[in-house]
């Protein structure tokens, strides 16, 4: 069986070929968007993995542990504060690029990035 560790890189670099590809073949903005929100989650899924010790726990000293035992099972704090950011900031991103997409749309009457591009309406 798969060590859970190494699915979820597995998972992860699939994720960030989907979203890389979509990015590049896709013509319709919103679909653009979805690719793009695949690979923020791919990055979100490394740091998680990265983050993973197996038989780990959280990391917080419990009353008689010793700081030894701590240090060796404990789950690395920073890459969840930085997933945590990721997810607000793209959130954020996501949310501008839907409205961009929504005025572009109101303006050139298309979702396709090519029309948008050439700046003609359909």
């Amino acid at each position: 069986m798969i060590p859970l560790q190494a699915a979820a890189y597995l998972t992860a670099a699939f994720l960030l070929i989907v979203g890389i590809a979509g990015l590049i073949f896709l013509n319709n903005l919103i679909k653009k968007i979805i690719a793009f929100t695949f690979i923020s989650d791919a990055v979100n899924l490394i740091l998680v993995a990265t983050a993973y010790i197996e038989g780990g726990h959280v990391p917080i000293l419990i009353p008689g542990m010793s700081i030894h035992e701590f240090a060796e099972k404990a789950a690395l704090v920073f890459p969840a504060g930085i997933v945590l950011t990721n997810i607000v900031i793209g959130v954020s991103t996501t949310a501008v690029l839907l409205g961009l997409t929504l005025a572009l749309y109101r303006k050139y009457g298309s979702l396709k990035a090519s029309v948008v591009l050439r700046g003609e309406k359909e």
